[in-house]
């Protein structure tokens, strides 16, 4: 349910930037991704849908990262 006069949503549980909008700003810029086992994945993010992330690393090499493995993303510095 969205506010007609502001678009926002009527909901108290949501608020602030979405996570899609956090991925649409990333596309094709580089991000540090780590995941449960400890590791922490490099590449540029090229795809998300509702399930996985697509990273292309510098080799070339594309990663699928299923979410539910994901601890955080962000976008490299420089």
């Amino acid at each position: 349910m969205n506010d007609k006069a502001t678009g926002k949503t009527k909901f108290s549980q949501v608020w602030g930037k979405r996570s899609h909008e956090f991925f649409a700003e990333l596309e094709n810029k580089p991000v540090l991704v780590a995941v449960s086992s400890g590791k922490v994945f490099k590449g540029n993010l090229i795809g998300v849908d509702i399930y996985d992330l697509i990273i292309r690393q510098s080799t070339g090499l594309e990663l699928l990262i299923p979410k539910g493995n994901v601890i955080y993303v962000h976008p490299v510095a420089g």
